[in-house]
């Protein structure tokens, strides 16, 4: 049974055959690892805010270390535009590339925006819609998909356009109905400082779902709204974990993978801040430790759907709070 993917491939090179691809393509991975001990390559396509798992595949290295290996671009599960990430892992090292993904052509002339990734091997893209349209004029944040992600706080966003011209140009050109702040900022509010733009849409919602008193607090504020309201976020960005780990919690609570295999996984949410820790500096997970037997029973109930997910999370939280997770 394949474990999961989250520790630190190893690989000399990891390439595409293309940094864009649209629906019905075939997408070519290859690349070379640096040496061959007679382990399998385990390999992982995720969707855009790693909300699903499109592909999951494991293989042997050729004796040189050289692979290469293709998989079809359809599908129920290639359903949503924007960046797809590779996770390989090999001899517990993991490497990852990300492609870009369309369900649809895009036309010659859209334009492109520069790339969120520090990888320059791809480029983020705009969605062919008419910028005219009333649906789009209320909403700015549908018009790019992918753009303002919702784990980057707006200081991030006015650095950006403020200091990059061609960050600004490509600004100014996709949104030309739009200032930044319109695009990327919070609508104050009466509570002064609050939101704040110093932090992330994440920040706010993982504490609004996680935290009781907090969630009481924005609701006595603000009684008619909802927390993505009060953001200006569609609740749809918002999944707090994605697919993937419920497969992992199921095949955990199972005993088909190790707890250090598990708790990878819980590490990846924290530092991916899909599980939003304030204050975290460094995070490991310890094998020191046992995990409760309570914690893989929460995990069982959850990936079959008994409890929710805000039950699951406290079982993380107290991982955390024990340093069986360390923060």
């Amino acid at each position: 049974m394949m474990g999961s993917f989250f520790s630190s491939v190893y690989a000399d090179t990891i390439s595409t055959d293309k940094s864009n691809y649209i629906f019905g393509d075939e997408i070519i991975i290859s690349g070379k690892v640096s040496f061959v001990d007679g382990n399998f390559i385990g390999l992982q396509i995720v969707s855009p805010f790693q909300s699903d798992i499109v592909v999951i595949d494991q293989f042997f290295p050729q004796n040189d270390g050289v692979f290469s290996k293709s998989y079809k671009a359809q599908g129920p599960k290639w359903g949503e535009d924007g960046w797809y990430s590779i996770k390989l892992v090999y001899n517990e090292q993991v490497f990852e590339k990300q492609f870009s993904f369309r369900t649809s052509e895009i036309p010659a002339d859209e334009s492109i925006p520069p790339s969120e990734s520090n990888q320059n091997t791809t480029k983020s893209q705009t969605i062919p819609l008419n910028s005219k349209d009333e649906k789009f004029k209320r909403d700015p944040k549908l018009i790019v998909n992918d753009f303002p992600d919702p784990t980057k706080s707006p200081n991030y966003y006015f650095d950006r356009y403020f200091n990059e011209n061609a960050y600004r140009d490509w600004f100014d050109s996709t949104f030309e109905d739009f200032s930044i702040f319109e695009v990327v900022g919070y609508t104050p509010t009466h509570v002064e400082g609050f939101p704040d733009n110093e932090n992330s849409a994440w920040y706010y919602v993982n504490r609004y779902n996680t935290e009781e008193q907090y969630r009481d607090w924005v609701d006595s504020q603000f009684p008619t709204k909802s927390i993505f309201e009060i953001l200006g976020y569609p609740e749809s960005l918002f999944q707090k974990v994605p697919n993937w780990i419920k497969n992992n919690a199921n095949w955990w609570s199972d005993g088909l993978i190790s707890d250090s295999e598990f708790l990878n996984g819980i590490e990846f949410l924290i530092k991916e801040k899909i599980i939003y820790i304030t204050y975290a500096t460094d995070i490991s997970s310890s094998t020191d430790q046992t995990v409760p037997m309570w914690i893989k029973n929460t995990a069982k109930l959850w990936a079959v759907g008994q409890i929710d997910e805000n039950e699951f999370l406290k079982g993380i939280s107290f991982l955390i709070e024990n340093k069986i997770i360390i923060v």
